[in-house]
């Protein structure tokens, strides 16, 4: 049974000296074994990060790299039975805000023990948040570190709060983009402190694929026929994820005499931006679109709702760092429209795999899905050379591969460093 962190540590208080005069050094053995990898995250709430990670853990090859998880979240987070049934070593530090200093560093003292019970040869935070632990515990653990990077705003573009500051100044041994954009953001603020390397997410392509069936039974359940048109846009309820652009498009999809009912699959995370919620109900309810819009909310089963889709809607006005929503409805053999900007230029091949759009272009958003709904064979089309490239590029064993590969490839600069020092003091 997976155990608190303090629950742990009480246990092996009186053998925590001994065993780590036991433990090979950072350097020794792991080369013989698999290379032990603490995944340090602290979200509460299921979101991107979180998703991406539960996806890599779940396809990591278990003789390369024996992972071992952490939370850092207040309260046990919403990942917890998911990791709970993947069969890992699991701890909880509960570490709150990061301001808080006595409870911070306590929480860096735990993770740095951690560290050391578990022989963990490399730390790797989920996230800026878990960074601002990780990097002081791997430091005075003397263990190697990475920062897997979801979304960066460089400081020349405003990310210059205290936070932001904070992570620049620690920085990790490697940075881990999940995009070309996210690394192109990050060489701004790390020039030549860290190597970046690329580590895309995987995507689940047993659970999001082509599934006509899940698609018609979920229209039955919800009272929609198989004639009904439509439209829908994937993910959390804030302003630059665009939702209001989307129902503006379908605004003017209505205006000229599309039939069609829009989704809205999502909800607020960690209560971000409540404000926004009401404000597109508000617009949901007037006008043309009167009628048309359905908020479902956070859901269990999004796959199920894509396979329902005529069309699937990305709209975020601002880059997005790489586009989970974009590659699972790819997946899915859906025909996407996506905003031209951040992590779906690379994802999408304009008018092969998927159909791009200026973001906050509402007018030309509503001309791409009308011409979309009125061509059911080039919605298939896209839909099948989409689902094509997601069984290579979005590929879960290729993707943990790619990580694992990174993290053996950190831990063997580390030994080199650790030899040259070695050999320079003789």
């Amino acid at each position: 049974m997976p155990v608190t962190m303090e629950t742990r540590l009480r246990r092996s208080s009186t053998m925590s000296r001994e065993s780590s005069r036991r433990m090979p050094a950072a350097h020794q053995a792991p080369h013989r074994r698999p290379l032990r990898v603490l995944f340090v995250d602290s979200q509460s709430e299921l979101s991107g990060a979180g998703f991406a990670l539960l996806t890599m853990l779940e396809h990591l090859d278990r003789s390369e790299v024996a992972p071992v998880y952490v939370s850092l979240a207040e309260e046990q987070p919403e990942i917890w039975p998911r990791i709970q049934a993947l069969n890992l070593p699991m701890f909880h530090i509960s570490a709150g805000r990061f301001r808080r200093l006595d409870r911070s560093a306590r929480a860096m003292y735990g993770l740095r023990r951690l560290i050391r019970t578990e022989q963990i040869d490399v730390v790797l935070a989920n996230s800026g948040h878990p960074l601002l632990y990780v990097r002081p515990a791997a430091l005075a653990a003397r263990r190697t570190s990475a920062w897997w990077v979801h979304g960066y705003v460089s400081g020349q573009a405003g990310g210059d709060e205290p936070i932001a500051r904070a992570q620049r100044f620690l920085s990790a041994d490697a940075l881990f983009a999940n995009s070309e954009y996210t690394a192109r953001e990050l060489a701004k603020d790390f020039p030549a402190s860290a190597p970046i390397r690329v580590v895309r997410y995987g995507v689940d392509l047993q659970r999001f694929r082509p599934d006509p069936a899940a698609g018609a039974r979920t229209r039955r359940e919800a009272g929609l026929s198989e004639s009904e048109t439509v439209i829908g846009i994937f993910g959390r309820l804030q302003r630059w994820k665009g939702q209001h652009v989307f129902l503006r498009a379908a605004a003017l999809l209505a205006g000229n005499g599309v039939r069609f009912t829009a989704l809205a699959v999502g909800g607020t995370l960690h209560g971000i931006e409540p404000e926004y919620a009401e404000e597109l109900k508000q617009l949901a309810e007037s006008g043309l679109l009167a009628g048309r819009v359905r908020f479902l909310g956070n859901i269990s089963n999004p796959q199920d709702w894509m396979n329902a889709c005529d069309v699937v809607v990305h709209a975020s006005i601002e880059p997005e760092p790489w586009g989970l929503v974009v590659a699972e409805a790819m997946a899915c053999g859906c025909a996407v429209i996506a905003s031209a900007e951040g992590g779906p230029l690379e994802m999408i091949e304009h008018k092969h795999t998927g159909w791009l759009v200026e973001p906050g272009d509402e007018v030309k958003l509503a001309a791409w899905m009308e011409i979309l709904l009125a061509n059911p064979t080039l919605r298939a089309e896209l839909g099948a050379a989409a689902r094509e490239h997601a069984l290579w590029a979005y590929d879960p064993r290729r993707a943990a591969s790619v990580l694992a590969t990174e993290l053996w490839r950190l831990w063997a600069a580390r030994i080199q460093n650790v030899q040259l020092l070695t050999e320079a003091a003789r």
